[in-house]
């Protein structure tokens, strides 16, 4: 995704540069298909999702990483096959509009410190996501 570089950046709005083939995953997930699924698709996190497709939480590279630390002190770099996504994932998602300015969103990434938001519409349904590298992309 590219923004209309004739937009200035205080104009450009997430669904100009949001991903709206959004890659999900089920808190059932295990992690370590968690893992395989992340470097499959190439990204660093998924939001999750019940059966209904109703946004649950986000997961990262990083929550594994965190899991991994914390839970197991670092004694193996195995993940346990009974671990799932619901277990590590992070339920507070930064959710955002599609018609949202980039430099409000980006702040509030910041202020947040998280790398990904989710795009959803009034009614709650997932659009897209948009990464802190789709907004760098989109600035050089």
């Amino acid at each position: 995704m590219s923004s209309d570089r004739d937009d200035p950046p205080s104009e450009i709005t997430v669904a100009q540069l949001m991903e709206p083939n959004v890659r999900t995953v089920s808190p059932e997930l295990r992690i370590s298909s968690l893992e395989e699924f992340l470097l499959g698709e190439e990204i660093g996190g998924a939001p999750v999702v019940d059966e209904d497709g109703k946004l649950r939480g986000i997961v990262s590279k990083t929550d594994i990483v965190r899991h991994l630390t914390e839970e197991l002190n670092l004694t193996s770099l195995e993940a346990p096959e009974d671990v799932t996504v619901g277990e590590i994932m992070t339920e507070s998602v930064v959710t955002v509009a599609a018609d949202e300015r980039i430099g409000k969103v980006a702040s509030m990434m910041v202020d947040s410190r998280v790398h990904r938001v989710v795009v959803i519409d009034d009614e709650g349904n997932i659009r897209g996501i948009l990464t802190t590298l789709d907004i760098l992309k989109a600035m050089i």
